[in-house]
């Protein structure tokens, strides 16, 4: 030990990434202030209603509305596509504050952040498997998750955000570890679980299992193409089980009236894979498609406070010279990556090949344009290898050790200040007043609420969002229409 190379030693790395990702918590944490005023926070309030119904009366049901029609007929709006681990997290870490509001949406906040930060401790540890130097890994890893994408969306509360990335991390790493020590059935079990907090995990296992079919039948290792099989078959048939699930407690809420064909879940399904239309919007045309895609790449490959030196917003879209720029670096990033792939100096390829092509084999599985803001998060994966990949060919040249430490620190106040920049990002004071105020009405308004119903009257609310506050924040709300004011209510007796 003693004759070690200090870079050498594993806590050095580690301490610094814990620092770097407490950063998150440390700017992240306006409690009473829901969320930036985005297109994508109405996600918060169907995420947060969907946990807060769930319940054993309800066969734990995703919905976020219950409408009460004119003739007495009750029925939801579900929310029902995705598998219900991260709502039950939510609803678990929300219970400790069941009169307090704001804490209760603080509370699921910090969840949020909790998985960003494990989703990136995961992203570490497996780097420092395939890259061989923890350095090497932090740096990767930081700066790939400096990006202006991640750390605008690291606290939205939905499980389509970061507790899904959390899973994909989770199964690269288990790819990791089965490439380095051949453990295949943590791989496995960490599928599983990745499955029961989303489904873009299928996008990453998908060309893992793929790639390596043909690399195991090019180089004639029967063992290796059993195991592809068995990973795919595992993936399927456990994930069927869990859709399987969402589809019965729809069809049990619905009390047999509807066939397994009109379910929601299994009509949302179809619009995703492309079998019906979705809302008239047409299928990707992956040319025009393209473009978007690499300006995308490339304004999340700079890390937010590199390019607040730069100058200019780096999340101005409107920007017709900033667009053809950041196409072009998008394009330098993915030659770069497909170029250092192939080098000699990357030992196993296929668990990046498989989280480099990760978010365009979702893109072209989900078949439709509806791509949220927030999904643009995902590009971190391609990121990770990318940085990976040059500080491995950077560690080749004199002194490489030394230049990989230097990165690594380096890395630390990027992204620090890069965090620090964008969480004041659209938060407004002025707002965050109102909405503290309104979490106080909302806590009267539940007070009230409880073992009666409430109706809401009037017209359709300007702000339209606000809507969901309500159905959000009054838990045993009946509504009978979906168009009503938000500010007058009556209360009678259930």
């Amino acid at each position: 030990m003693a004759n070690q190379e200090w870079w050498r030693l594993p806590a050095p790395p580690l301490v610094l990434l814990f620092l770097a990702l407490t950063t998150m918590f440390l700017f992240g944490g306006d409690r009473g202030y829901f969320y930036r005023n985005t297109s994508d926070e109405h996600l918060t309030w169907n995420h947060m209603t969907v946990a807060e119904n769930l319940a054993p009366e309800h066969y734990f049901l995703g919905f976020n509305k219950r409408i009460l029609d004119a003739d007495g007929t009750l029925s939801y709006d579900l929310y029902n596509r995705f598998p219900v681990g991260g709502h039950i997290l939510i609803k678990l870490v929300t219970l400790p504050f069941p009169d307090d509001l704001s804490a209760r949406l603080f509370a699921a906040r910090m969840l949020m952040l909790t998985f960003a930060t494990a989703a990136a401790t995961l992203a570490y540890l497996a780097l420092c498997r395939l890259a061989g130097n923890r350095w090497t890994a932090l740096a990767a890893t930081l700066l790939a998750f400096s990006s202006y994408h991640f750390l605008y969306y690291n606290d939205l509360v939905a499980t389509e955000g970061v507790v899904d990335l959390f899973g994909v991390l989770l199964v690269f790493h288990g790819m990791a570890v089965t490439a380095t020590e051949n453990r295949h059935g943590q791989l496995l079990a960490k599928t599983c679980v990745a499955l029961l907090l989303g489904w873009r995990v299928y996008a990453l296992i998908g060309p893992f299992v793929l790639f390596g079919l043909v690399a195991a039948w090019r180089r004639r290792e029967g063992q290796a193409i059993r195991r592809h099989v068995k990973l795919g078959m595992v993936a399927v048939l456990f994930g069927s089980m869990v859709l399987s699930v969402n589809f019965m407690r729809e069809y049990l809420a619905a009390s047999g009236e509807k066939s397994l064909a009109e379910l929601p879940s299994v009509r949302s399904m179809q619009y995703r894979i492309g079998i019906l239309p979705f809302n008239d919007t047409p299928r990707f045309k992956w040319l025009k498609e393209a473009k978007r895609m690499l300006d995308d790449i490339g304004r999340a490959s700079v890390p937010y406070a590199v390019s607040q030196f730069i100058g200019g917003d780096i999340r101005d879209r409107g920007d017709s010279a900033g667009k053809k720029t950041y196409r072009v670096l998008g394009l330098v990033v993915v030659l770069s990556v497909l170029v250092l792939m192939f080098s000699p100096a990357i030992g196993s390829r296929l668990p990046l090949v498989a989280l480099a092509v990760c978010r365009p084999c979702w893109l072209f599985a989900v078949s439709y344009n509806y791509e949220l803001a927030f999904e643009r998060l995902f590009y971190v994966g391609l990121l990770l290898v990318l940085f990976t990949l040059m500080l491995t060919h950077l560690a080749r040249l004199g002194r490489g050790g030394g230049y990989l430490v230097l990165a690594g620190v380096a890395s630390v106040p990027i992204f620090a200040l890069s965090s620090l920049l964008m969480a004041r990002i659209d938060h407004d004071p002025e707002r965050a007043t109102r909405e503290r105020i309104l979490v106080a009405d909302f806590e009267s308004i539940r007070k009230l609420a409880k073992g009666k119903t409430i109706f809401p009257l009037g017209n359709k609310a300007t702000q339209p969002w606000y809507y969901r506050k309500r159905l959000y924040f009054t838990d045993s709300i009946f509504v009978s229409s979906a168009n009503r004011h938000l500010a007058d209510f009556v209360v009678a007796e259930r």
